[in-house]
């Protein structure tokens, strides 16, 4: 009887310690974690209009693929320093440090290769998005989707993509673009 009340406890403190380690202490988490906790959604201080003007970037950024318009993309961003890259995987990362060891895994902006592509391509090109999600709160939005990139009809690779954006002399554009990407053969 003593050892079945001994077990007991034992796997009763293991079962409360594997909750605590699993939910975060009240009194050490950010208020946004408790928040979360208890259920609540995070807010945004987003009104209709902006939404919509940030979607109409999206369609303009998608428009200067089809177009190859580099000059018109450019004129998208906040300026020609914004992180502009693709997240290369581990392996990819690790390939890079054995010529430079302090390989942050970003390395340069992508973006004038992509404006290059654009200008120099004789193929048909396309970015298409599926699956948006936009995000804003005053003067900042987030963009998230899931997008194909194809090529003569074709889908070459494909990932997910996020924007942040900002609002600046009353205009939307965008501060940062990352993506995975997935080859398809």
């Amino acid at each position: 009887m003593l050892r079945t009340l001994f077990s007991a406890t034992i796997l009763g403190a293991a079962l409360a310690g594997t909750g605590m380690a699993q939910a975060p202490d009240a009194g050490s988490a950010l208020p946004s974690e408790r928040a979360l906790a208890r259920g609540q959604e995070l807010k945004f201080n987003s009104n209709a209009d902006d939404i919509a003007k940030i979607g109409q970037l999206l369609e303009e950024f998608r428009q200067d693929i089809i177009r190859k318009d580099g000059y018109a993309l450019r004129k998208l961003l906040l300026n020609p320093n914004v992180l502009f890259h693709a997240i290369d995987n581990q392996e990819s990362v690790d390939r890079a440090r054995r010529l430079d060891p302090q390989f942050d895994g970003i390395g340069p902006s992508a973006l004038d290769g992509f404006v290059k592509l654009l200008a120099t391509s004789k193929d048909k090109l396309e970015e298409r998005f599926r699956n948006i999600e936009i995000r804003q709160d005053g003067d900042l939005g987030l963009v998230t989707f899931n997008y194909d990139f194809v090529i003569n009809d074709k889908i070459h690779h494909s990932g997910l993509e996020h924007w942040q954006v900002r609002k600046i002399d009353g205009q939307w554009k965008i501060l940062s673009v990352t993506w995975t990407k997935h080859a398809h053969n």
